[in-house]
C-alpha cells in the first residue's frame, strides 16, 4: 500500500515537475519549432539559413508557443517565455517613459506600464539610447554602457 503511494507521488511531482517547463519556458532558446520566443509576442528563427538578427511577431491577440503553430490566440495555450522571467538588465515601461530600449538595437514604446507591441529597429551600427534624446546613437556617443545589453527583445 505504501508504495504504490509513493509510485502516485513520484508521478504526480513529474507531472507537475514538466507542467513547470512549460510555464515557465526560457526566452530567446531555440525550441522544437526552430524558433526561439524572445517574450509573449516576439520570436526570432533558429535557422542558418535566416539572419540572426531579424524579429518577427505574432498577430493581436496571440503568444509565441513552442508548438508547430507558432503564435497561437493567447489564452488557448502558454506562451514559451513570459514577461515575467525577463532579466532586468533594461529599463522598463515605468509610467515616466515614452519609450525604453528593449535590445541594444531596439525601442518600443510605452502604454504607461506597458510595452506596446511595435519593435523599432535602430540603423545598421547604430545603438538604442532613449537617454541620449535620439533614440539610436553611433556607440562611441554612449561610451562604456549601453542603456540595454541583450541581443533581441523580451
Amino acid at each position: 500500500m505504501q508504495q504504490s503511494q509513493i509510485l502516485r507521488n513520484l508521478c504526480l511531482f513529474v507531472v507537475v515537475s514538466s507542467m513547470a517547463v512549460v510555464v515557465l519556458g526560457l526566452c530567446d532558446s531555440c525550441q522544437t519549432n526552430n524558433v526561439a520566443c524572445l517574450n509573449e509576442t516576439h520570436y526570432r528563427f533558429c535557422s542558418s539559413n535566416v539572419a540572426p538578427n531579424q524579429v518577427a511577431q505574432c498577430p493581436d491577440g496571440q503568444v509565441c508557443t513552442s508548438l508547430d503553430i507558432i503564435c497561437i490566440d493567447k489564452g488557448v495555450y502558454d506562451p514559451a517565455c513570459s514577461n515575467s522571467t525577463a532579466d532586468g538588465s533594461c529599463s522598463s515601461c515605468d509610467g515616466t517613459n515614452l519609450f525604453v530600449c528593449t535590445s541594444r538595437t531596439t525601442f518600443q514604446m510605452c502604454d504607461g506600464t506597458n510595452l506596446t507591441s511595435q519593435v523599432t529597429k535602430c540603423k545598421d551600427n547604430k545603438v538604442c539610447s532613449i537617454n541620449s534624446g535620439k533614440y539610436c546613437v553611433d556607440l562611441c556617443e554612449v561610451g562604456d554602457t549601453v542603456e540595454c545589453d541583450r541581443e533581441a527583445p523580451l
